[in-house]
């Protein structure tokens, strides 16, 4: 599909090499998403400085990936389901919600329900979301500034999103038992 390079340490631009390093250390491997994203360190960068920020906002680890994993549906990225999906389980985060997003089934848990709807809608509307789309999700618990940390992690995602389909980034053997394939195709 593409002629995009994957790069590592030892072959990535200057710029990247630091970030490529760090990742390496968290993760033990560098993800292929990110070897492709060190071609522009400046992407590189971002992508990880805004996960970085958005794992630390006010919602919590199933609340992260239900928002995440809702807008990774949404552009049907199967690097990023697959991989959420792994970085889920192995965090502890609620496997029920997140099986129920990659199999588009609603969420039993009616909170975690009502934000995966609201995120479905900000991404779907490009952020024209309605008064009613807010008060639904502010009467599920929520507040301003969930809005607005849910816009951060759909910056975050599409940046993932749309480099996984332009790239054509391979899935890490890390997260093959995971791999997703969309319900109208199974």
């Amino acid at each position: 599909m593409s002629n995009f390079k994957r790069y590592n340490q030892d072959n990535a631009p200057q710029s990247s090499v630091d970030t490529l390093a760090e990742v390496n250390k968290q993760f033990g491997f560098v993800p292929n998403l990110m070897a492709y994203m060190a071609e522009s360190p400046v992407l590189l960068k971002a992508y990880k400085a805004l996960g970085e920020l958005f794992a630390a906002s006010t919602l919590n680890k199933t609340e992260q990936q239900v928002v995440l994993m809702t807008i990774n549906r949404f552009h049907d990225c199967r690097y990023c389901m697959s991989g959420h999906t792994k970085v889920s389980e192995l965090s502890g985060v609620d496997m029920n919600a997140i099986y129920a997003i990659r199999d588009d089934q609603p969420i039993d848990d009616c909170k975690f329900g009502a934000l995966r709807g609201f995120t479905q809608k900000l991404v779907e509307q490009r952020g024209n979301v309605s008064q009613a789309q807010l008060n639904s999700l502010y009467l599920a618990g929520y507040n301003q500034e969930t809005v607005l940390e849910i816009v951060a992690a759909a910056a975050y995602k599409t940046m993932s999103n749309y480099t996984n389909h332009i790239v054509g980034t391979e899935l890490d053997g890390a997260f093959q038992d995971k791999k997703w394939v969309p319900v109208n195709e199974r």
